[in-house]
């Protein structure tokens, strides 16, 4: 799909889901301001609600139904959950006719809001070269609960060779709570650069 055309749907998908997230963002290829965009990516952090007992008491919090609805608007749901999880694939429709795109909506924690805001942002090979690599450097790594500092985790090799890391210390390090993309750089000593700029020769 011609750019142009991508970004006004995807403007479209977060007028529709603003009102109901405390931040959310266009990124991939349209972010890059590339030619043809392939699929959709919007990062979101939906609003949350209070779960209570039977006595009035908060035991804890949910995305708010109003998210999850809105979600449902936007088109078919393929992969994934809106509910719960943290990565829904949306095959993007109107009322009057199918779009020939997907959506790939991350709907990540909020401290690791700008984290993946970057990582979504792409290119893939940006992403696994240099900003994975940033955060390699200062002994950081992608463990199966989140980024953990790598002396808190084993590693192991999966059959295409790649790292696997696992944490193994229930007391580890946890990250910090970046409160902007230009801060998650700074803290893996990277400098921040435009998204059209980020790729790999």
């Amino acid at each position: 799909m011609e750019l142009s055309q991508a970004v006004k749907i995807a403007n479209h998908i977060v007028d529709l889901l603003a009102p109901s997230c405390d931040i959310i963002n266009i990124a991939g290829s349209c972010r890059r301001q590339k030619p043809e965009v392939k699929d959709l990516e919007i990062v979101a952090l939906a609003k949350s609600e209070i779960i209570v007992d039977l006595f009035g008491e908060e035991i804890g919090r949910t995305r708010n139904k109003q998210f999850i609805e809105n979600t449902k608007i936007i088109g078919e749901h393929l992969k994934g959950s809106t509910i719960d999880g943290k990565y829904c694939q949306i095959k993007v429709s109107s009322k009057l006719k199918q779009y020939l795109i997907n959506l790939d909506l991350f709907m990540p924690d909020h401290f690791d809001y700008y984290r993946q805001y970057v990582i979504r942002t792409g290119s893939a090979d940006y992403s696994a070269k240099v900003i994975a690599v940033g955060w390699r450097k200062i002994g950081w790594c992608g463990s199966d609960v989140g980024l953990r500092k790598m002396s808190d985790c084993t590693e192991t090799k999966n059959s295409e060779n790649k790292s696997v890391w696992k944490c193994v210390n229930p007391n580890a390090e946890l990250p910090p709570h970046w409160k902007s993309e230009e801060e998650f750089f700074d803290w893996i000593n990277v400098k921040w650069i435009e998204p059209s700029l980020r790729i790999v020769n």
